[in-house]
């Protein structure tokens, strides 16, 4: 950031940073921008991925009629982070017990790109956020939802009749037989085919977690992870919007493709 700041004086002037005597901006030491980020936690980088929803929003890049929610863990960096917990991994990963977050995302099916995302420690269970998240979405973006794609942890019945009687929309969640193995009273949306399309926010966890390496970031701390949940999560939606302002819509999922058309341009 500090070097930003300098070679970018527009953006310093624009972050309210005062001049000197020589009419350049005053850009504090590293040290000091880092002092002076901590006070402020993750509030200023988590207004900044609203803004990129909302103008997301408003330029109908994500039109959030499907919605998909799903969570996926994040490894502590550290086994002394005191914000971290211990909890059942995914079926696919090696091991059974995991120590670190959980981030649990909001996803636009028909762009690919997040909505809204919560994080909490990795012994939490998925159910209880699946309705604040809806919640927020739908105040801050004044988004109207119509197909909403859970998966099984988020299972319980008065969440889907909020779904149906508030939201106005459909709920799919995938049935679970070992809970009941009756089956007449499936909803007509529970098919294999809706099911499948879930796998986009699979492929969204895939690109996020190995091209900005947020599988296992480097930072300790609750509120620091939530930063970079914020900008990286932010970052994917900037080269969303710049591929479609671009009139390339084929390149909204694609960073590297992105700015090497953005590089052959300049």
């Amino acid at each position: 950031m500090h070097d930003w700041l300098l070679s970018w004086p527009a953006l310093a002037l624009a972050c309210g940073l005062p001049l000197d005597s020589v009419g350049k901006p005053c850009v504090p030491s590293p040290s000091q921008l880092c002092k002076r980020g901590l006070p402020a936690g993750a509030p200023p980088f988590e207004t900044l991925f609203v803004l990129t929803v909302w103008r997301a929003v408003r330029c109908h890049l994500i039109g959030a009629r499907d919605l998909i929610i799903d969570s996926a863990p994040i490894l502590a960096w550290r086994r002394t982070d005191p914000d971290a917990a211990t909890g059942h991994a995914p079926a696919h990963h090696p091991r059974p017990l995991l120590r670190g977050y959980r981030v649990h995302t909001l996803l636009c099916r028909g762009s690919g790109l997040p909505v809204h995302f919560l994080v909490s420690p990795a012994n939490c269970h998925d159910a209880p956020f699946a309705r604040p998240l809806l919640e927020l979405a739908v105040r801050l973006y004044r988004i109207r939802p119509h197909i909403i794609r859970l998966d099984a942890g988020y299972w319980g019945l008065q969440l889907i009749h909020w779904i149906h009687a508030t939201l106005g929309a459909i709920a799919v969640v995938p049935w679970n037989p070992k809970r009941q193995k009756n089956r007449s009273c499936l909803p007509p949306s529970w098919t294999k085919e809706e099911l499948g399309k879930r796998s986009s926010i699979e492929r969204f966890f895939g690109r996020v977690f190995l091209f900005f390496c947020l599988q296992r970031p480097p930072y300790s701390g609750w509120s620091t992870i939530v930063r970079q949940v914020a900008l990286t999560y932010t970052a994917s939606i900037v080269v969303a919007l710049a591929a479609w302002h671009a009139h390339r819509p084929d390149l909204i999922r694609s960073p590297k493709r992105v700015l090497a058309h953005l590089w052959e341009d300049s």
